[in-house]
């Protein structure tokens, strides 16, 4: 558990049960929506016992190197804005850049929540696909004495001496999203995201599932492509991992080539039209590792006069994508995506929120998971396991995709 403190700023600690309410509950008076301020013990009353002891057993634990450690879920869309009533906040934002529907959703989520009327400046910068421009961006954070910074990390790795230079300004800094590998977590105050691995867990169980419904494919050879995003960006990671680890476990199941394809339509695209020279009808199953990706891939099936769907006997490509947005999701009800696994671009709300609660003085988890949903119109595999945990396929609708804020 970490505090804002221990990133450079003395603060006041609060109890550890306050930061699960003001993040979890998401309801009740003083929720930090816009017609009141962020949530305080004072202001709760009798109600934060009541919330603060129903919150038992509403966290997940995730294990690691033989230990456990705690996680918070935030259920995504119902976490309100929290406007900060005080001086002014300045947040300093280093976003990776615009190659995807999804990255501009989520650049829209935070320039929604992060405005003057909520109690923020918000200074943003795109780094276009660059790790060098992010880290200049941290330096000019710091010189620019911002309160926190918020960074969406492009890959993993080289972020120790941009973020220590953070941690010795004494600015707290918030990764987003993509997860950073440090040699010191206490560089950063919390982390929040998708669990990735968990999204590719859930794509190949639906396809474990949905194969078990075609009996002519019983004991036929799949052939899968992974359509990789950018390598070593945590998407990527857990999303490879999860078909890896899948296609080990099923004896016909043959993972028949793995190639980047950067998040991108055109790359994807590219990417397709080689794997198809390469193994034309071999072919079964394309895992594409985003919706842009998915796009591309799409068009070079229909290039070369082969269909998107879930009739795998009759030569039939399946399609598997990840994050849900707004197009994914109409190619998904058309039946071109078989099964679209969400990742929830929309967490300036729940950054809102965070920062509130380090401004408290509040400790928080380390590590904070965002719960997504996946979405289907094959309505043959309704629920899929993962890990001994059962989650729901939600069988899709074009009323359903018009309610979508992306």
């Amino acid at each position: 558990m970490l505090s804002a403190g221990s990133c450079g700023r003395k603060r006041l600690i609060l109890p550890a049960f306050l930061a699960a309410v003001l993040l979890l509950s998401g309801c009740g008076k003083g929720s930090g929506g816009a017609d009141g301020p962020p949530d305080t013990l004072q202001d709760r009353g009798e109600e934060t016992t009541e919330l603060s002891s129903s919150l038992s057993g509403s966290g997940k634990e995730e294990e690691t190197g033989g230990k456990e450690k705690p996680r918070t879920d935030f259920h995504m869309n119902e976490e309100p804005i929290a406007v900060n009533r005080g001086e002014q906040l300045t947040i300093g934002f280093s976003q990776i850049g615009a190659e995807s529907d999804w990255r501009l959703a989520s650049s829209a989520s935070m320039e929604q929540v992060f405005t003057s009327d909520n109690g923020y400046n918000l200074i943003f910068s795109d780094a276009q696909q660059k790790q060098e421009n992010q880290i200049k961006a941290i330096r000019e954070f710091i010189g620019q004495d911002v309160d926190y910074i918020i960074l969406d990390p492009m890959t993993e790795y080289g972020w120790d001496s941009s973020l220590q230079e953070a941690r010795d300004a004494g600015i707290p800094v918030i990764i987003v999203d993509r997860e950073v590998k440090v040699e010191d977590e206490d560089l950063y105050a919390v982390w929040a995201g998708s669990d990735f691995r968990l999204e590719g867990d859930r794509a190949c169980a639906w396809l474990e599932a949905y194969l078990e419904t075609l009996p002519a494919m019983k004991d036929q050879k799949i052939g899968i492509v992974d359509v990789q995003g950018t390598l070593d960006a945590s998407a990527q990671i857990g999303r490879s991992e999860a078909v890896r680890e899948a296609v080990k476990k099923h004896e016909n199941w043959e993972l028949l080539a793995v190639e980047c394809g950067d998040f991108v339509q055109a790359k994807g695209r590219e990417v397709m039209e080689q794997m198809l020279r390469d193994y034309g009808s071999r072919i079964n199953v394309v895992y594409c590792e985003n919706d842009n990706m998915a796009y591309g891939v799409l068009e070079a099936l229909e290039n070369a006069g082969m269909k998107a769907g879930g009739d795998l006997a009759s030569g039939e490509v399946l399609v598997i994508s990840f994050d849900a947005a707004r197009q994914g999701l109409e190619k998904t009800l058309q039946g071109e995506i078989a099964v679209d696994t969400e990742c929830n671009p929309l967490y300036g709300p729940i950054l809102s929120r965070i920062i509130m609660a380090l401004e408290q003085g509040d400790e928080l988890p380390k590590r904070n998971y965002f719960e997504e949903k996946q979405f289907s119109s094959l309505g043959t595999v309704t629920e899929t396991t993962v890990n001994g945990s059962a989650y729901p396929v939600v069988l899709l609708t074009e009323e359903l995709i018009q309610n979508r804020e992306y």
